[in-house]
């Protein structure tokens, strides 16, 4: 059980009051508090005498710290967060009012700082608040730079103001010398840059050069927009089950290739949420990432699952894993060219790198298999703009890409729609002349 507790480590006057918390065994950790004091006033109980009222006093702020470091390290077990040394400096510097330049300036501390205050962060869109899956990939950022320091800098901290076109070519080039897929290291650039211009809106010093950081994208190929067809799904919802794990996660996987949600959302499917419109039943559901109500009419299969055999609650790894063994099952062995992580060599298996290369189609599917398969299967078959609002894409242009196609597909698609209303009015046309002549 975690513990905040004072002492001190020195006879002499005036002595520091440290701060020592305790995680459990191997993780306790201390720091100056800010505080000092005669040592012949600290009593047995790691406190001020209050014999005066100045000690009192200290005694007072003392507790009131305890108080603010108990609040903060409740918020950061609750968000998963490892408290540790540097995390203790950091609250005892934020509750004196004293953040030190050395530690604000580090592009780490300031990855922490993002997650630790997500709950109050202002998004793009003027809402309040990061997501979970946000802050997640904050804290895997966080790590990501980590071992590039750990690699490139013998540990010596990156600092904000040093994060410019230059060191945007050396983070890229590294991410890619681990073969890290193009739109992965993009992605790990534009969190290195909002970061960046968040550290530069709370007064810390930032590069001239920031917004020259090269950002990375990969232009579209369908050959790396995996999905479950129908006839896929029909496969493995046909599979001889005896495992309940595996008859539950078959659930979760067919209803999201129905309702077209992130798992995040999907997992949060209950009975109660079904709703009748206008003689058509619809799933109403505000979305985690988006903030946004969506309304999703359901299939037949949508509603036999959620009425008759509803699953129950699965964590993301293990959905993940049992999807892929039921893919495996289902013989989805096709050679499928794609990403998977695979272990580092010589870093004591600590990390994975996600690789490119051709894999046997199982061993490529997630979670993000059942959104992306509802966007590309009902593409063309239901408006687009109705497609976009009920996955939660910002733009169409996002969406296209997501499945892989390009506008230059809706352009054809309006074509053979033309093409099709043409040849209706044209029989329409000669239907009409032969009426009259007769």
């Amino acid at each position: 059980m975690a513990s905040i507790t004072f002492l001190l480590q020195s006879k002499n006057a005036p002595a520091n009051i440290y701060v020592q918390l305790s995680l459990g065994r191997g993780k306790v950790f201390k720091r100056k508090s800010g505080f000092s004091i005669d040592p012949k006033d600290w009593s047995k109980n790691n406190y001020p005498i209050d014999r005066d009222e100045d000690l009192k006093n200290l005694k007072s702020n003392l507790s009131t710290l305890s108080s603010h470091l108990t609040k903060e390290l409740n918020y950061s077990t609750a968000h998963k967060i490892d408290p540790d040394g540097e995390w203790l400096q950091l609250k005892i510097n934020e509750f004196n009012g004293i953040i030190s330049t050395t530690l604000r300036d580090h592009l780490t501390n300031h990855i922490q700082y993002i997650v630790d205050n997500a709950h109050r962060i202002k998004k793009a869109n003027n809402q309040i608040g990061l997501s979970h899956s946000r802050v997640k990939s904050y804290k895997l950022f966080k790590n990501t730079v980590i071992r590039f320091q750990d690699e490139n800098t013998k540990g010596k901290p990156v600092l904000i103001k040093d994060v410019g076109f230059q060191f945007g070519e050396q983070f890229a080039d590294w991410l890619f010398s681990k073969n890290y897929s193009t739109n992965y290291v993009g992605k790990n650039i534009d969190n290195l840059k909002a970061v960046c211009r968040d550290a530069d809106k709370r007064g810390i010093n930032t590069s001239d050069n920031l917004n020259k950081i090269t950002s990375f994208s990969k232009p579209i190929d369908n050959t790396e927009v995996i999905i479950l067809s129908d006839s896929e799904q029909s496969r493995i919802e046909k599979l001889e089950l005896s495992n309940d794990a595996l008859i539950n996660a078959r659930k979760w996987l067919l209803l999201g290739c129905q309702i077209g949600q992130r798992f995040g959302d999907l997992i949060r499917v209950t009975q109660d949420m079904v709703k009748a419109t206008n003689g058509i039943k619809v799933i109403e559901i505000r979305q985690q990432k988006t903030g946004k109500l969506v309304a999703i009419p359901l299939m037949p299969k949508a509603i036999e699952i959620i009425e008759n055999e509803m699953p129950y609650p699965i964590a993301s790894q293990n959905f993940n894993q049992h999807i892929k063994t039921l893919c495996k099952l289902a013989e989805l062995n096709e050679p499928t060219k794609g990403s998977k992580y695979i272990k580092e060599d010589g870093k004591k298996n600590k990390y994975r790198v996600k690789t490119p290369g051709v894999y046997p189609k199982w061993q490529l599917i997630g979670s993000h298999i059942c959104r992306r398969s509802f966007a590309s299967n009902f593409y063309t078959k239901i408006p687009t703009p109705i497609l976009i609002s009920i996955t939660g894409h910002s733009t169409e242009k996002m969406f296209l890409r997501y499945i892989g196609r390009t506008s230059l597909d809706n352009a054809h698609q309006m074509m053979e729609y033309f093409g099709r209303l043409q040849a209706k009015e044209k029989k329409e046309i000669q239907l009409q002349v032969l009426r009259n002549a007769n």
